[in-house]
């Protein structure tokens, strides 16, 4: 690979033992050559209101902004609670929407990856999130990753599933290539 590419995470749930969890710290392991995999850590994000902004985003939101704002990407890890996008992920992508037109997303290049316990493969979660993502960024990866029946497959916090880690693998490939077309596509405008 040419440069390395550093891709920044969320991983939305509020469990420290999560499935998404587990498919974050798979992927790191599988990133393809050069590009690094870091998580930030939103515990500490309050729920967005914009009172909270008229002094000054809160520490835990500017740190959240500068990671992504520095990174060459963004890579949302999520849960699907009914069929939709949990509070906790949601309320990242509003503070990272703010302020409006010139925010840490805007032109990002972003990725959505869900896994469930389940056989499905949280199309809900995936499709909603997409259009709020999408809403704020014209660099989202169109081809989100679903993974279904994931429990079962996790040893020691990882996948061991050799299917599981080689779908994700080769997502990952895909999204680290949208991330590169999407900075030549910035450089030549």
């Amino acid at each position: 690979m040419e440069s390395g590419l550093d891709i920044v995470s969320v991983v939305g749930g509020s469990r420290e033992e999560t499935i998404n969890r587990a498919t974050f710290m798979t992927a790191r392991e599988l990133t393809p050559s050069g590009v690094h995999l870091t998580e930030i850590d939103i515990r500490d994000v309050p729920l967005y209101n914009a009172d909270l902004e008229v002094d000054g985003d809160p520490p835990a939101v500017a740190s959240l902004k500068a990671a992504v704002k520095a990174a060459d990407g963004l890579l949302i890890f999520t849960p699907e609670y009914n069929r939709s996008v949990p509070a906790v992920t949601k309320n990242v992508v509003d503070w990272l929407s703010r302020p409006h037109r010139a925010s840490a997303l805007a032109s990002k290049p972003a990725g959505i990856v869900a896994a469930s316990p389940g056989h499905h493969t949280a199309a809900g979660v995936r499709d909603h999130l997409a259009i709020s993502v999408g809403a704020v960024t014209d660099r989202l990866f169109e081809e989100s990753l679903g993974l279904g029946e994931v429990r079962d497959a996790i040893d020691g916090g990882r996948f061991a599933d050799q299917a599981l880690r080689k779908q994700l693998s080769e997502w990952l490939d895909r999204f680290a290539e949208h991330i590169r077309s999407a900075a030549e596509l910035a450089s030549s405008q």
